[in-house]
């Protein structure tokens, strides 16, 4: 459901046969503009199909992922990262036409979406947006708009009748009930259905992760577009490749926050260019479009990334520090630490990989004695990399190796597409590890050490 940057994937699988036949999303190559942007498909949660069985609606973002002054020489705008969007594929073809995804302004990922029971309307549910749509399907256009429904809204249901609209609104912990006969008002709720008797998560956890999906909060993003979740959905990784170059950065592979518990690994970002998940204000106020969540006399008093510290000065930014810090569970990798991995693991040593990627976290992230932090330059740097804060980058922060079973594309920029072209292709002159004399069997089992790798050592 994450996409590749050329395309989403949607397979058709036969239940009578289990012959699967996989449809494509193609990237769409059109510059941004007010109402539309290009891009890829991605976070394909749902696959609706339509009553009379001749249309399948696919709710999503489009990540625009083919602009950035590196890549295209046009900076992003805060409405020109994502749009929320629904694509069409006919399921007699398995065709579909970018032409006709139908993209929604001020809406940053479409996450769910019912057909009503004649096919000629679909409920789409906006994540971020804290808003249901109602989509003309015959007309191709906007006819509806429920509002505030709730944090995170995931699951929709549509009655027998096509009266009632149920909102399954995950992080509010409730239903909302609407009655969608009418839109000439704004239709409000005729029945809210709590979900939750006992909250799982601590309360300032909880505020951190409904502050993480959301986009409706001015506070958080200009227009609606731009949550934490649309590129760390669950705060995981897209597997995108973003160019950050008008950021003073580069181009950037999303990381997963997964195990990472927050700044537990050390500092933050391949650049380690903030010390504390409170330094997201920077983000926030810049790159989201948003006002912030501090006060402006706070923000003055630490304004700058790796300055002053923000941490008690705004307690919805701390609440989001600690729902980030809250993800110390890191999937279980599905690579067994058999024979080959076993071998691996000296090779890892051997190579002088656990130089860098040592202790329980696998980096060595962090400051050293002059308070600077530890960057390397392991050959990878390239016209691409950027720079890190405005100034020239010198070298890389030390990533974990967690996770790399699932964590595909690889390095900085993404330019490795496996574990292979990380230790050969993107190796030059043994800088990232002393694998050039390394057999092909000693590669194998190097990397059946490194896909085993989950955290749990």
């Amino acid at each position: 459901w994450r996409s590749p940057p050329d395309g989403g994937r949607l397979v058709a699988v036969d239940p009578a046969t289990f012959e699967r036949t996989v449809w494509s999303l193609a990237f769409d190559p059109q510059p941004p503009s007010d109402t539309e942007l290009g891009g890829v498909p991605s976070y394909l949660e749902q696959a609706l199909v339509s009553p009379q069985g001749d249309r399948v609606a696919l709710p999503s973002l489009q990540a625009n992922v083919g602009t950035g002054r590196f890549v295209s020489g046009e900076d992003f705008a805060h409405d020109h990262v994502l749009r929320a969007v629904v694509s069409w594929v006919d399921p007699a073809t398995g065709a579909e036409s970018v032409a006709r995804r139908k993209q929604f302004d001020n809406r940053g990922l479409a996450s769910a979406g019912v057909f009503s029971s004649r096919g000629d309307y679909v409920f789409v549910a906006m994540r971020g947006s804290r808003a249901v749509e109602r989509y003309d399907v015959l007309t191709g256009n906007q006819a509806g708009t429920l509002l505030d429904v709730g944090y995170a809204p995931d699951g929709l249901a549509l009655s027998a009748d096509d009266r009632l609209l149920y909102v399954n609104a995950t992080l509010s912990r409730e239903v909302r009930v609407y009655d969608v006969t009418d839109f000439r008002q704004l239709p409000t709720p005729v029945a809210v259905i709590p979900l939750v008797d006992d909250e799982p998560l601590p309360a300032e956890v909880l505020r951190g992760k409904q502050l993480f999906n959301d986009s409706f909060d001015r506070r958080l993003a200009g227009d609606g577009y731009l949550a934490c979740a649309h590129c760390h959905l669950d705060g995981d990784g897209d597997r995108l490749v973003w160019d950050f170059t008008d950021r003073g950065e580069g181009l950037r592979n999303t990381i997963s926050l997964l195990g990472r518990a927050g700044t537990a690994h050390g500092l933050l970002h391949w650049s380690a260019n903030f010390d504390e998940v409170q330094d997201f204000e920077h983000d926030i106020r810049g790159h989201f479009g948003g006002l912030g969540l501090m006060s402006e006399d706070a923000f003055a008093q630490a304004d700058t990334p790796l300055g002053p510290p923000k941490a008690g000065l705004s307690a919805d930014l701390d609440a989001l520090a600690a729902y980030v810090g809250s993800l110390t569970d890191e999937p279980r990798s599905p690579h067994l630490r058999g024979a080959d991995a076993e071998a691996g693991r000296a090779i890892f040593e051997q190579a002088g990989c656990d130089e860098c990627h040592r202790g329980p976290t696998l980096t060595d992230s962090g400051l050293d004695a002059e308070g600077a932090p530890v960057l390397h330059d392991v050959g990878t740097l390239g016209p691409g990399s950027g720079q890190r804060l405005g100034a020239p980058l010198i070298g890389l922060d030390t990533p974990t190796l967690h996770g790399l079973w699932h964590s595909a594309p690889y390095l900085h920029d993404g330019s490795a597409a496996t574990l292979r072209a990380v230790l050969v292709d993107r190796n030059p002159d043994d800088r990232h590890g002393r694998t050039g004399d390394l057999t092909e069997a000693q590669l194998g089992q190097l990397e059946a050490y490194l896909l085993s790798l989950d955290g749990r050592d």
